[in-house]
């Protein structure tokens, strides 16, 4: 147990649980949220589908067997770019977690796949106080650490490197050329390292920062969208339409004639 100022922590690989909460089986309703104020803890894995999530600090892409822990204390939005099924468990612990939330795809999921539903099969009224129950989840975190530690903590520092420049400079024309330049490899070479750490290629990473920062200005509500398109990095007005529309599925002038309108489900969808 450590101290963070007045308060005890722990680190993931040392937590206690105090509850488990549910056992979801997911399908997304919505293409666009955010989750916030949570809780409780949540582990589990991605089965099928796609879906970005974006922590402020760092973005997760979850997609095709992605094993994740999502702090309690960590709020994010989600961006769906294909529906699919995940299973995963919410629960609490008796001092907060130190650790941040991760993410990380792995090869074979068949052991992950099957302490969850050990864990699926207990029945929810049984969750508090069931050693058995318990045991499993103590058995899937201490999994997801032994993966954490193998390939989440020990990542290339000059992979992470190259992200932060392209977090920063993703509006420049030659953002990602400077990214695999920092790394030392060729464009090519850069997007295989890139798309391997997390999970999306790194054009498809430029576009999302784009995107989510025009999407800001939107909400800002005083710039047009020739203003808003060419201070998100796009040099053509009609291309960054195209792509905002396939990206958010409406038009840059539908998003700002919606978020004028004040719609009530305005949260929900962006």
């Amino acid at each position: 147990m450590m101290r963070k100022g007045n308060i005890a922590v722990m680190e993931f690989e040392n937590l206690r649980i105090k509850s488990i909460d549910a056992f979801l089986e997911y399908t997304p309703r919505s293409l666009r949220w955010t989750a916030e104020n949570r809780c409780n803890h949540i582990v589990g894995i991605q089965l099928s589908g796609s879906a970005m999530h974006d922590f402020g600090y760092q973005k997760f892409n979850l997609s095709e067997n992605c094993v994740f822990f999502f702090n309690q204390a960590e709020d994010y939005s989600v961006e769906v770019a294909q529906k699919g099924v995940a299973y995963s468990v919410h629960f609490t612990t008796y001092e907060p977690i130190a650790t941040k939330s991760f993410c990380r795809k792995i090869d074979n999921e068949t052991e992950v796949v099957k302490l969850l539903k050990q864990i699926e099969r207990q029945k929810i009224s049984d969750f508090e106080g069931n050693s058995l129950t318990l045991s499993y989840l103590y058995k899937l975190c201490h999994l997801l650490e032994k993966i954490r530690c193998r390939k989440y903590i020990q990542t290339d520092k000059r992979i992470m490197a190259a992200k932060e420049l392209i977090d920063a400079h993703f509006k420049e024309k030659d953002c990602l050329q400077n990214a695999a330049a920092l790394y030392g490899v060729s464009r090519r070479r850069f997007n295989d390292i890139f798309k391997s750490h997390f999970n999306i290629t790194p054009n498809r990473y430029l576009i999302f920062c784009k995107i989510s920062l025009a999407k800001a200005l939107f909400k800002a509500g005083y710039l047009s969208v020739s203003e808003i398109s060419e201070l998100s990095g796009f040099s053509d007005v009609y291309y960054f339409s195209k792509v905002f529309k396939a990206e958010t599925g409406f038009t840059p002038s539908q998003f700002s004639n919606l978020l004028k309108d004040g719609q009530k489900s305005l949260p929900e969808i962006f």
